[in-house]
């Protein structure tokens, strides 16, 4: 799994699970996704990522995830 972050903000994706339809690509409004070059999809350029979803719902292979707070882990003092 690969994982994208900025901020609190991440976007994780699963090359194992993409089939490089590049349906996400197409609906980035703001360019961040790319197929590399085995075919799968790989963000670029995080810093533009709006955070905004479309590739999550548009994958249909669910192989991209948008998480908007990271999860802490408990402390363990």
């Amino acid at each position: 799994m690969r994982r994208y972050e900025q901020g609190s903000f991440f976007l994780e994706i699963e090359p194992r699970r993409c089939k490089g339809c590049g349906v996400c690509v197409q609906s980035c409004p703001q360019g961040v996704l790319t197929l590399n070059s085995e075919g799968k999809v790989e963000a670029t350029e995080i810093a533009r990522c709006v955070f905004c979803g479309i590739c999550e719902q548009r994958c249909p292979d669910f192989a991209i995830s948008v998480h908007k707070e990271r999860i802490l882990q408990p402390s363990l003092v």
